[in-house]
């Protein structure tokens, strides 16, 4: 599962918009590895909650006063715990974010994940379903990034078969549901 990694550390740059109020900046979204380790060092990440609400997730210091780092729960993570570990939705409205250094660690490309048994009930097969790590991340980016997304309108590149949408994970899943009952 874990041998050869496609990880990426990137530094994320964030645009301000000064005239944003209550909408998030960066597009909602779940990430879709495992995980991300995040350097939570400036102000303006949000973070949507149970009850669809966005919240603040203000810069967080370690016991030395340091700053911290945060873990956000990836989609691969939530297929892999049958939804027992939530992916996290984020935003950011008025975001002064610049630098910020994020680690984005996912399952070997080729990995077929489905959810773990230890997390399923005796002879529950769960809501999940099994998912190809590189198919999933190649159809994330595919319906994430402007330019990919206009080469998919264009037909120069097709989603893959078993796509699923980008608002399939995490609380943003609860949140498209109660849209489209």
């Amino acid at each position: 599962m874990v041998t050869c990694p496609p990880a990426k550390l990137r530094l994320i740059h964030y645009p301000f918009d000064a005239s944003v109020e209550d909408v998030p900046g960066i597009g909602a979204h779940t990430d879709y590895e495992c995980f991300t380790l995040l350097l939570a060092d400036q102000p303006g990440l949000e973070v949507l909650n149970e009850e669809s609400v966005w919240i603040d997730a203000p810069p967080v210091k370690n016991a030395a006063g340091e700053e911290a780092f945060v873990i956000n729960i990836g989609d691969m993570l939530e297929v892999l715990s049958a939804g027992t570990f939530v992916a996290t939705a984020t935003g950011c409205a008025k975001c002064r974010r610049s630098g910020t250094p994020s680690l984005f660690f996912a399952c070997d490309y080729h990995t077929l994940i489905r959810p773990l048994p230890t997390f399923l009930a005796a002879g529950e097969a769960g809501e999940y379903q099994e998912l190809s790590i590189g198919e999933h991340m190649w159809s994330q980016a595919l319906q994430t990034y402007r330019y990919l997304r206009e080469k998919v309108n264009r037909g120069e590149l097709q989603l893959p078969e078993r796509a699923r949408g980008t608002n399939t994970f995490g609380h943003l899943k609860k949140q498209a549901q109660q849209k489209n009952p």
